[in-house]
């Protein structure tokens, strides 16, 4: 019997997509299916040979007139009176039926962890940062066979239970450059990359514009979707938009600015960038718990959002360009999506290849 696996993934961001994909990968064989309420929108990215089952939403509407919303300890989210909800129980259900037997891994929500527990699904849960040490994720972690962590323990802040730790696999680091060689280039010194990811930001073009202009010896290279861009007037700004390989810009870029995001991360320790670490604020303190570990860490300088209305920028820069060149080291492991691939596959074995007594 072929293994099979399928991935919920967070609609919040691109960042649980191309993790999974980088995961899927490597999975040879399986069957893989993706489950997601806004996967349309990357539809040219995700790879052919993957399934797509499309969820529907669940925020209620002007249809709902009578939602409301119980606050549990064990549920981030219980929304009452909403049809969506009823409808996304429902598809998963059927997705997890129809794909039986099945593992699913999740990327990420407490919720659709219980509900694929009911449905007698194995899951697997993604570990992130921040403080989430709550009775939901606590529920969560506990239904899961598996813990992944796509990262080095150094990065990921513990959790106060042991039972949480010792369940969780870290895989060390990967991005979706992992693999494909080293994206060396020749560095200009006097080059600063910025990137946006989808997931929201305070990079904006009245930040880029103070950025620019206080450091007007370097070029300013942005890439992704910025707000206001209208607010820029130095002429040492390039704005690239979205694009497929940003490392053919990053690579050449002696300082990158971004978020804390996990993926962003990732790719700036795969591509070898001083990086300079604005976090936003995401629930359960994410991105704050992120940079803190990678300032303490010796691996970005930070900034925090509140600051950048009168950010010192050079200093911050030349500060970011003298980070030890080697403060990524151990950070990405060349064979963690390999590794992950194992686990999945062992958990596999353990699940389907042998009666249970």
């Amino acid at each position: 019997m072929s293994a099979s696996f399928a991935f919920y993934i967070h609609h919040h961001g691109s960042g649980h997509l191309m993790r999974a994909i980088s995961i899927a990968s490597q999975l040879g064989n399986a069957k893989v299916t993706f489950l997601g309420s806004d996967l349309m929108r990357y539809a040219e990215v995700i790879p052919n040979a993957i399934t797509c089952i499309h969820l529907p939403g669940d925020v209620a509407g002007p249809e709902d007139p009578f939602a409301s919303r119980m606050q549990l300890s064990f549920l981030h989210y219980a929304p009452l009176n909403v049809e969506r909800v009823a409808r996304l129980a429902a598809a998963i259900s059927a997705a997890l039926h129809a794909l039986f037997p099945v593992i699913l891994i999740v990327d990420v929500s407490v919720e659709v962890t219980m509900l694929a527990t009911l449905c007698g699904t194995p899951t697997v849960v993604i570990r992130q940062n921040g403080d989430r040490d709550d009775n939901a994720h606590l529920h969560a972690y506990e239904c899961a066979q598996l813990l992944i962590a796509p990262s080095t323990a150094q990065l990921m802040n513990p959790s106060p239970y042991d039972w949480v730790n010792s369940k969780t696999f870290f895989s060390g680091g990967f991005s979706k450059y992992s693999g494909m060689g080293q994206h060396l280039g020749a560095v200009n010194p006097w080059s600063i990359g910025v990137i946006v990811g989808s997931g929201g930001t305070s990079i904006n073009g009245a930040v880029i514009n103070a950025l620019a202009t206080q450091c007007s010896g370097w070029s300013i290279h942005v890439i992704g979707a910025v707000s206001e861009t209208e607010r820029v007037v130095t002429p040492n700004v390039i704005f690239h938009g979205q694009l497929n390989d940003p490392a053919s810009v990053l690579s050449g870029c002696s300082v990158v600015i971004g978020n804390a995001g996990h993926n962003t991360v990732m790719e700036m320790a795969d591509l070898g960038k001083k990086f300079v670490c604005i976090p936003e604020d995401r629930p359960f303190r994410e991105q704050l718990r992120k940079a803190a570990l990678l300032e303490q860490n010796g691996m970005a300088v930070v900034v925090h959002p509140e600051e950048l209305g009168n950010v010192a920028w050079e200093p911050i820069i030349r500060q970011a360009a003298s980070l030890d060149n080697n403060c990524w080291q151990d950070v990405i492991k060349p064979s963690a999506l390999a590794d992950v691939a194992r686990r999945l596959h062992g958990l596999w074995e353990n699940n389907f290849s042998h009666q249970q007594s």
